[in-house]
């Protein structure tokens, strides 16, 4: 039996001699040898070593500097050590076992060549091969200790300029028992350092047979800057900086059918900063992000089921612009306005469907906070007017949000806007069927803001002005349901741009309990109130009232004049209903001003009040308006009225009264109208309008009191009528002038304007008075006579009962206008008078002979002899010395006349008789009308060729 164990144990050590002899001898030459020649012959590469050695007492084999170098000199692939040591393990256990497998200081650098190939694309394209019907099964492999030490991985793509370069560097696998033998599983850990820092950690366990792996995947400040240069040629923008760090807890089983799921999971995106690549032509603008962080993942692939406890993005920076253009965040990224066109955004169902998997089953997604925080926008906009518009802080926070949506997840977002205006919303949102509601503050709107668009529409801008709404908000499908709302805008200006002077301020405007249904097509308001409402209206020097041409597009711009606007007719069948309960006016003030005048005229109207209640468009109860204020501060201005603004029909009645309002500030009017200033005296008016339809219907009432004029003014506007003459004819002895001046004309007419209406009918009153003087003062007194013309009996200066009744109604009516004056200018017929003096002058020499008129009407014999006595004498001188004819018996009445027309008249007999008949209308006018003589002259200048006097009026 000895003898049996020595010769078993020199066989023994003859086999292991043997054995150490083959390695030392032949395998650790032919390894040095053979595998950079067969490595050459299949790879057409090189392999250079230092050494490669293989240990028979431990089966390590091992292999020192090592690396391959291609044709062109390129080294792919070098390691600073390799071993590999065989365990004894693999005698009994299935497939092959290894105790240890090693790569150290390995360098990879995989590049593409300018042609677009990859180095290895040799290799690939030599080793196609037919595929084996029955594919092989991998043979079982345990490594009970795995490391690989990477010193760098690097990537080299000279298709890229540059050429693009990215290096990872120190990438470490730690991992215990790697088996693909089913029913082993195997763990350990894997660090990887990136190119620009950062590290990729793997720890966890893995059973490659069974198909399954879980653990915890960890990134830590990552940087992905050199993702960014690979691709920068063709993004039009830069990453400046960019870290990800992420926490995957996993377990993933590909045996059968993929299942996976995280949990406490986390991904962050840290210290982005991206810019555009030409900031020359997208100049300001950027992205930058202290933080995005999505903690507390849960996914189940199974249950397509994701659960996020919390999205949280802390200090974001956006700056941008859209002036003249779009806006520069889109073109930073290269995003055309059409592929972010969200005009029209997918319905509910549209969004479920567009969520669902290959299987038709829709993923549910829950978070439970999103928070945006300590952020920011700085934007420039062409549609706002400060260059810079800051939002900071922003804060945005939601609440419960699911898909697909089970409730209404709260949400609120808080914003200040350059350091000034504070804007919060507040509500509930079911963002699957956009049902929910809004709470929404604006405070402290500054209005000037709004300039840039005011200037597109009016040749005026916001001055000043303070805006803040409170609103609450109900929403339908993402769209307004019901508002609620009060808004108030504080000290307010319009500044007309040419002028620069303030043609609109007020205190302060408020809209209080705003009820707005948009589906009902519904706006109630309880009040509107406009607190210290003040408007300037001035006239320039050239006529041009400062408001005018104010809104652009109007008559003034041409390019407006032949555009046509396009109407939807569906809009205006759509008619909301608005309601306004009540409308104030308080301390309201008008400024007008007339300069185009030859006297500038300048007044205030202030202390305006105004209420309007129970306005409703779709009513045709009567509207009631009460306007009340002063003019100058001083004389009382009231507006009532009423009326159907809304109805088919158009009704209303509407009244103004002005009282004690001082008319000489209005002497640059009367100067320039009427031709003379005023130097005193009150205007008081009261107007009264009724529209039935078309028709309108006016009675004003004007009444001046205790006008004086002043001084003329020379104008060609002025009315051609001696004003002071019509002046006095239509002052009372009173000292005032009531005028009813009734109006009529048809609102629709082109020609409709009531101010020039007014203006005739006054003219047309002044100019009837003046050249119809005593139809006014008749009128007075209610007489029917002629009160201008008194007529006489020929020859005679005595006043018959018909003239003295013209002559007290006369004198009646001089009473009742005591600025009137009277001038009587006496008058004679030639021939009537004439043959009457003539024949009262006969019947005077006839009378000195005794022979009266008795005698003379009753031809009496004594008569009658003296007539023919006279009438032969007078024929006897007529008669030449060759006349012999008989005498021809000749009538009295014959002898009468002749002897009358024979007659001489003194030259100035009847112009005294003329003279006399004006005495005596002067006299009867003054003893029995009681006019002031001083008011009543003797007009010689006048040739009246009439048996009477004929009066003139003058002022």
């Amino acid at each position: 039996m000895p003898s049996v164990l020595r010769i078993l144990f020199r066989w023994c050590l003859r086999g292991y001699l043997f054995y150490l002899f083959l390695s030392l001898f032949v395998a650790l030459p032919a390894l040095n040898i053979m595998v950079p020649r067969l490595t050459h012959d299949a790879l057409n590469r090189e392999l250079q070593s230092e050494i490669l050695l293989f240990n028979p007492f431990s089966l390590t084999l091992e292999a020192r500097g090592v690396s391959i170098v291609e044709p062109s000199g390129h080294t792919p692939l070098g390691f600073e050590s390799l071993e590999v040591n065989l365990s004894l393990e693999s005698l009994w256990e299935p497939g092959i076992v290894l105790d240890k497998f090693s790569v150290e200081q390995l360098d990879i650098h995989v590049l593409r060549h300018a042609a677009g190939e990859f180095h290895f694309a040799d290799l690939i394209d030599g080793s196609e091969e037919t595929e084996s019907e029955e594919p092989t099964e991998a043979p079982g492999i345990t490594i009970h200790d795995l490391l690989i030490e990477a010193h760098t991985i690097r990537f080299t793509d000279e298709t890229k300029p540059g050429p693009y370069t990215t290096v990872q560097r120190d990438f470490r696998v730690r991992t215990q028992n790697l088996t693909t033998v089913p029913e082993r599983q195997s763990d350990g850990d894997l660090v990887l350092t990136g190119d620009g820092g950062g590290e990729i950690r793997w720890n966890g366990e893995m059973a490659v047979a069974a198909g399954n792996s879980r653990g915890r995947v960890i990134l830590e400040g990552i940087d992905l800057t050199p993702a960014w240069r690979y691709e920068a040629d063709t993004l039009p923008f830069v990453v400046n900086s960019a870290r990800l760090s992420a926490a995957f807890n996993y377990s993933v089983d590909w045996d059968g059918d993929l299942k996976a799921t995280l949990s406490d999971s986390e991904i962050r995106l840290k210290r982005t900063d991206l810019r555009p690549a030409d900031a020359d032509s997208i100049p300001n603008t950027s992205v930058m992000l202290e933080e995005v962080a999505v903690t507390g993942i849960a996914m189940d692939l199974a249950k397509q089921l994701v659960d996020v406890n919390a999205v949280t993005i802390d200090g974001l920076k956006i700056s941008g612009y859209d002036e003249g253009g779009d806006p520069s965040l889109l073109a930073m990224f290269g995003i055309k306005p059409e592929q972010a066109d969200v005009s029209s955004p997918k319905t509910a169902a549209e969004t479920a469907d567009s969520n669902e998997t290959a299987d038709g089953a829709p993923w549910t997604i829950s978070l439970s906070t999103f928070d945006l925080q300590n952020s920011e926008v700085a934007w420039r906009t062409s549609y706002l007017a400060p260059e810079v518009m800051r939002l900071s802080p922003l804060s945005v926070a939601v609440q419960e949000v699911a898909w697909p949506a089970t409730m209404e997840s709260p949400y609120q977002l808080s914003l200040a806007i350059n350091d000034n205006t504070m804007i919060k919303v507040a509500g509930l949102l079911n963002i699957e069927s956009g049902s929910g509601s809004a709470k929404a503050e604006v405070a402290h709107w500054p209005l000037p803001w709004l300039n840039p668009l005011v200037n597109e529409q009016a040749r005026a801008h916001i001055g000043r002005g303070d805006f803040s709404l409170q609103s609450t908000v109900s929403l339908n499908a993402f769209a307004p349901d019901k508002i609620e709302a009060a808004l108030q805008i504080k000290d307010y200006s319009t500044v007309l741009d040419e002028t620069g002077e303030e043609a609109f301020t007020f205190d302060m405007l408020s809209l209080d309990g705003i009820a707005a249904d948009v589906p009902g097509q519904s706006l109630v308001i309880d009040s509107f109130t406009l607190q210290r409402p003040s408007g300037s209206l001035h006239i320039r020097e050239d006529g041009v009232i400062n408001v005018n041409g104010i809104v652009r597009g109007g008559p003034q711009d041409d390019e407006g004049l032949n555009e046509e606007v396009e109407v939807d007719s569906d809009a205006e069948d759509a008619a909301w209903r608005v309601q306004l309960s009540k409308l104030s006016l308080r301390e309201g003030r008008l400024d007008f001003a007339d300069a185009s005048l030859p006297l500038p005229f300048k007044t205030l109207i202030d202390s305006v009040e105004a209420d309007i209640k129970d306005i409703d468009t779709a009513s045709e109860k009567p509207l009631n308006m009460e306007f009340k204020g002063s003019v100058d501060g001083y004389a009382p201005v009231v507006i009532l009225g009423s009326g159907k603004p809304f109805a088919d029909r158009r009704d209303a009645e509407l009244r103004f009264t002005f009282r004690g309002m001082d008319i000489a500030t209005m002497s640059p009017y009367s100067g320039t109208y009427a031709g003379y200033t005023l130097d005193s005296g009150t205007l008081s008016l009261d107007l009264r309008y009724a529209l039935d339809g078309q028709t309108l219907d006016g009675d004003n009432r004007i009444v001046i009191s205790q006008m004086e004029l002043g001084e003329p003014v020379e104008s060609e506007l002025a009315i051609d009528a001696p004003l002071k003459l019509g002046i006095a004819l239509l002052t009372d002895s009173k000292g005032i002038i009531d005028l009813s001046v009734p109006i009529s004309g048809n609102v629709d007419s082109p020609d409709f304007s009531l101010g020039p209406i007014i203006g005739r009918a006054i003219t047309n009153i002044i100019v009837k008075a003046v050249t119809a003087p005593f139809s006014l003062l008749a009128g007075l007194v209610g007489s029917d006579d002629d009160l201008e013309n008194i007529a006489f009996t020929p020859g005679s200066s005595a006043l018959e009962t018909e003239a003295q009744r013209s002559l007290e109604a006369l004198g009646t009516a001089l009473l009742e206008r005591p600025q009137l004056n009277l001038r009587i200018a006496g008058g004679t017929d030639p021939i009537a008078d004439s043959a009457a003096l003539k024949e009262k002058l006969l019947r005077e020499e006839l009378g000195a002979q005794g022979i009266n008129a008795a005698m003379i009407d009753g031809q009496s014999e004594a008569f009658i002899n003296e007539l023919t006595s006279r009438y032969e004498a007078l024929s006897l001188t007529n008669r030449s010395e060759d006349d012999d004819s008989e005498d021809i018996p000749v009538e009295p009445a014959t002898m009468w006349q002749t002897l009358i027309d024979q007659r001489t008249l003194p030259k100035v007999a009847l112009q005294d008789l003329a003279t006399e008949r004006a005495a005596i209308a002067k006299r009867e006018l003054v003893t029995i009308g009681g006019v002031d003589p001083a008011r009543i002259a003797i007009s010689f200048d006048a040739e009246l060729a009439a048996s009477g006097v004929q009066m003139i009026v003058d002022s």
